[in-house]
């Protein structure tokens, strides 16, 4: 779900022309499905704007990021169908700031999330599978408890 093809985007700039952290990193691995401003590509690629999985922990969107996603998925009241691979060769840095990235972007929060802890996540994720739509992900998130 957040990631896709790569883009071979830039990074971008926020109003007063500052870098903003993680956007190059989202253009390069995100944006191919997802847009640079979250629309998605319906009906393949859900948006992230508007999305109520953005609530997930960061655990959660980690999860997705390094694992995928498969299955049938609900996104802003719309029905997706599809298969996102599994990100693992993006290092825990770049993750960590996509992670940031899209919580900040598109749903105001703030996560204070670090590649340390991408690393102990990934460790613990190591030998899961591909999840199963929201349902998959949530049992992850259970079990990690």
């Amino acid at each position: 779900m957040l990631a896709g093809l790569l883009a071979g985007c830039g990074g971008g700039t926020d109003t007063e022309g500052q870098a903003v952290e993680g956007e190059a990193a989202f253009g390069r691995h995100c944006a191919g499905c997802h847009g640079m401003q979250g629309q998605g590509r319906p009906p393949a690629f859900p948006p992230l704007a508007g999305s109520e999985w953005l609530a997930l922990p960061p655990e959660g969107l980690t999860a997705i990021v390094l694992l995928g996603l498969r299955g049938e998925i609900e996104v802003a009241g719309q029905d997706y169908a599809g298969y996102m691979p599994p990100m693992q060769h993006i290092d825990d840095e770049r993750v960590a700031e996509i992670v940031r990235y899209i919580k900040r972007r598109w749903s105001q929060a703030t996560p204070d999330w670090t590649a340390g802890d991408v690393a102990a996540l990934r460790a613990r994720l190591a030998d899961r599978r591909t999840p199963e739509g929201r349902a998959g992900v949530e049992r992850i998130l259970q079990e990690l408890q």
